[in-house]
């Protein structure tokens, strides 16, 4: 599972560190990318291709609120759909409200 944190909110480190210690105690591999608050959405998504790419991450959760200055819906489009850890993507919720699904 990767976690992708941008910027320094108090109440999203405090999310963040929790999901690692979930992790941890499932034993669960992880990475952890921190970004600045003033990254670029180029940085963010570059960020988010490597983890699409690489084969030992599972789980991509990018953690919300993104500041201003990044679209949100792009950042989570990027995320390949298969590693979507919080079903944001179309197609996740689509087969979650499909009966059986």
């Amino acid at each position: 599972m990767a976690v992708i944190l941008v910027g320094g909110r108090k109440d999203s480190q405090s999310y963040v560190r929790n999901k690692k210690k979930a992790a941890a105690e499932v034993d669960f591999y992880t990475v952890d990318v921190t970004l600045e608050e003033t990254a670029s959405q180029a940085e963010l998504l570059a960020e988010v291709e490597k983890l699409n790419n690489d084969p030992k991450v599972h789980a991509i959760l990018v953690q919300l609120p993104l500041p201003k200055h990044i679209d949100e819906a792009t950042i989570l489009k990027a995320i390949k759909v298969e590693k979507d850890a919080d079903g944001f993507s179309a197609m996740n919720i689509g087969n979650l409200c499909l009966k059986g699904g």
